[in-house]
């Protein structure tokens, strides 16, 4: 059984939180977003809200969700935790983090897209209450696939 890891902090991530935060998102994705991407996120985007989930003893940088909140809309745009932190709650713990910042800002409810073969992260959505409302064909490139529409009313309590 894996040691369950326990974050002291989640915390706004800024430019010198990248080099790490990229290190994760190419070893979860075939179609990473590229460095200029997460920057954009940190500096171009109004509406958008950039976190990193720390370990407690090493302060390591193990996850990170990146969410827009446009009216009363939450975006899920990205996220992911180190594979090697995976099953050990840090997905659900940034999940959770988000949904109260929505909820705070007024959200009423949540959306995100995930890959159609993503059963790991379709699984900890709907754990989440998240239910699949929709589909957008060949969303998704390298390789091409199906995105699955997930929501949730951030009207309840988590």
């Amino acid at each position: 059984m894996k040691t369950r890891y326990f974050l002291t902090s989640v915390e706004k991530m800024t430019k010198a939180d990248i080099q790490r935060v990229m290190e994760i998102e190419l070893a979860s994705f075939s179609a990473p977003w590229s460095k200029k991407m997460f920057l954009s996120e940190l500096a171009d985007a109004p509406f958008s809200l950039s976190y990193v989930a720390r370990e407690r003893q090493s302060c390591r940088i193990v996850g990170y969700i990146i969410f827009r909140i446009v009216f009363d809309d939450l975006s899920v745009m990205n996220l992911a935790v180190d594979p090697a932190y995976r099953k050990q709650g840090i997905g659900g713990e940034l999940i959770r983090f988000a949904m109260r910042i929505g909820q705070a800002s007024g959200a009423r409810k949540a959306t995100l897209e995930v890959r159609a073969t993503n059963l790991v992260a379709q699984n900890l959505y709907r754990k989440f209450g998240f239910r699949e409302v929709g589909c957008r064909p060949n969303y998704y490139d390298r390789p091409t696939e199906h995105a699955l529409v997930f929501e949730y009313g951030v009207d309840c309590v988590l």
